[in-house]
């Protein structure tokens, strides 16, 4: 911010939609949110501006500090994404730019000329540009941020930053508490009221998923529920490193996560239902879902697997880590026989070598490395991309079962 005085005030939240603050906060009660690490927001005022020219959104439990900047005619130009790791540093894991043709367009229009980084510690990072916005191509190049600008000292944002020109009022302005109330009366949510980033969460039951009799609904079949899972074969892990990956990759995703050596079941999730086709009913099944069952014991919650070097803290909103595959294709297997049970796959399918595995049902393929002992089933997934891998985990923490949704449910 380039102008001399600032105002600052605070507040529980922020409306990204009507750009207003929720929740004003004296400057005690957002260091009380400060020290208990609680989400809230900090505004940088412009007098005469009637929306905030800064919005520092803070939140030190989620390992987040987000900073929002916005031109003269209320419409947001920068964001900025850091993250909280170690000795208390901040690492800058996106900015996003964005430049405006003219006044009418309207804050964060979609043809707006954009310019994307995206960090990682350690890593040369991205940078995408987008002259027309949504409505053209993008150019993909190697991000050079210096390390200097990727690394932000923590004590520089929240309630405990050196203040700008002036002291920040104990509370803010009574028009902008009014409007916040008006707009929030009745306890009703806006849907762009700002949240800490949160990666992927799993968006069915898995528990309920894999036992029979529970309704399910896949359209565009009628009577659909879940049956019971399908056993697909014996999957042996002597090393107790487990790999979730597809088959065809050179390197192997292996998750971090050890589970005792031994033989582990393999099963899918079966949903059945009626399809109709010209008046004509017919039955129907899917399997959505590939399970390695480590104990026989119901998942009492469940977490994204992780593999060596990924940081949960450094995901962006709705993301997740998993393995890549551009062949729809996925695989449970020993980590330590990789190099042998990816290579029978491939001569399995390219060239087209029968005995390099062999069919275990519908849709999936079993290769054994004889020396080890190991062993590796491959499934299909629903398309290429990421799929995540996901952690059951008994109510006592004990890992119960490794889980791949296949389908888009």
């Amino acid at each position: 911010m380039s102008e001399d005085v600032v105002v600052v005030s605070y507040a529980e939240g922020w409306d990204a939609g009507s750009r207003r603050a929720v929740g004003p906060l004296s400057r005690a009660k957002a260091e009380e949110r400060d020290g208990a690490g609680e989400p809230y927001v900090v505004l940088h005022r412009i007098p005469g501006r009637a929306v905030p020219a800064e919005v520092h959104l803070v939140a030190w439990r989620d390992h987040f500090v987000g900073q929002w900047e916005y031109d003269e005619l209320g419409r947001r130009v920068r964001d900025v994404d850091l993250r909280l790791l170690e000795d208390d540093r901040l690492f800058l894991r996106q900015y996003v730019e964005r430049r405006y043709a003219s006044p009418k367009q309207p804050d964060l229009a979609p043809d707006a000329w954009r310019v994307t980084l995206e960090l990682l510690p350690g890593r040369a990072g991205r940078k995408i540009l987008e002259e027309r916005g949504d409505g053209g191509g993008s150019l993909h190049s190697v991000a050079d941020v210096p390390e200097d600008l990727r690394w932000h000292d923590r004590s520089g944002f929240g309630v405990g930053a050196g203040d700008p020109a002036s002291r920040p009022p104990e509370a803010p302005e009574p028009d902008e508490v009014m409007a916040a109330q008006a707009a929030f009366a009745g306890g009703e949510e806006s849907a762009t009221l700002w949240r800490p980033p949160k990666p992927m969460r799993l968006k069915v039951s898995l528990n309920a998923l894999f036992q029979p009799g529970n309704a399910f609904h896949v359209e565009p079949w009628t009577k659909t529920e879940t049956a019971e899972p399908r056993h697909i074969a014996l999957v042996r892990i002597p090393s107790g490193r487990l790999a979730v990956s597809d088959p065809l990759q050179d390197e192997p995703r292996e998750l971090a996560e050890r589970i005792p050596p031994g033989e582990y079941p393999l099963e899918s999730a079966v949903i059945s239902g009626e399809g109709e086709y010209e008046e004509r009913r017919f039955p129907v099944t899917e399997e959505p879902a590939v399970r390695l069952l480590i104990r026989e014991e119901p998942a009492a919650s469940w977490e994204l697997a992780l593999s060596q070097g990924e940081d949960p803290r450094l995901l962006l909103d709705g993301h997740a880590y998993g393995f890549g595959t551009d062949g729809a294709a996925g695989g449970f297997a020993d980590a330590a026989a990789w190099e042998t049970l990816s290579g029978r796959v491939r001569r399995y399918y390219e060239d087209r070598d029968d005995d390099a595995c062999e069919s275990v049902g519908d849709g999936y393929v079993r290769a054994v490395d004889e020396a080890t002992g190991g062993d590796l089933v491959l499934f299909y997934t629903g398309g290429d991309g990421t799929w995540p891998v996901w952690l059951g985990r008994s109510a006592a923490g004990e890992l119960v079962s490794v889980v791949v949704v296949t389908s888009y449910l």
